[in-house]
């Protein structure tokens, strides 16, 4: 294994192997970057709960390039995730403050808000990431992919909530009710 990124391909794709097949022991005594103990919908918090669909984004994001060189139509559909996942960020952000009254005006000053909060949040867990993965060297870097594959677990876990809420971005695009601001 000649650089750290061909390292850290041949211990993800063997941890994404493991979680495709099921092993549940491929991410025990792990530690993932967002709690899984229960349905990311379960959060209250609709800030605490954007946070934890953007740890998702920047996994799948960090997961894809990973995996880009190696298993291209993989990274693909993880970059496909962590875009779905963007989107959640945003529908979180958004869906907590819509209500039947609400203006166009107010419309658009949530949505903006949901929009950056979106880019914002997922670029910020991205560097948090990033800056994790550079200071694993050694069997450190095969901790970091085991606990980013534990967090990925988890996000597989949510992937119906995901589903729901860009269920709802499509709707809310479609119903005509409020006009989606232009980009």
């Amino acid at each position: 294994m000649n650089t750290l990124m061909e390292k850290l391909a041949i211990v993800t794709i063997l941890f994404v192997g493991a979680l495709t097949i099921g092993e549940a022991s491929a991410t025990e005594n792990l530690t993932p970057y967002v709690d899984g103990s229960k349905s990311f919908l379960e959060i209250k918090d609709v800030n605490r709960q954007a946070e934890a669909w953007a740890m998702c984004a920047a996994t799948y994001d960090v997961m894809a390039q990973v995996l880009s060189e190696f298993q291209p139509a993989r990274a693909q559909q993880l970059g496909d995730l962590a875009k779905g996942a963007k989107v959640t960020v945003i529908m979180t952000i958004a869906s907590d403050g819509l209500d039947l009254d609400m203006t166009q005006e107010r419309f658009n000053a949530l949505w903006a808000m949901a929009k950056l909060a979106g880019k914002e949040l997922s670029s910020t867990k991205r560097t948090m990431l990033a800056a994790d993965a550079e200071l694993s060297t050694g069997e450190e870097s095969e901790v970091f992919i085991g606990n980013l594959s534990a967090t990925m677990e988890i996000c597989f876990k949510n992937l119906e909530g995901q589903r729901m809420y860009i269920d709802s971005w499509r709707e809310l695009a479609k119903s005509g009710k409020l006009q989606l601001p232009k980009e």
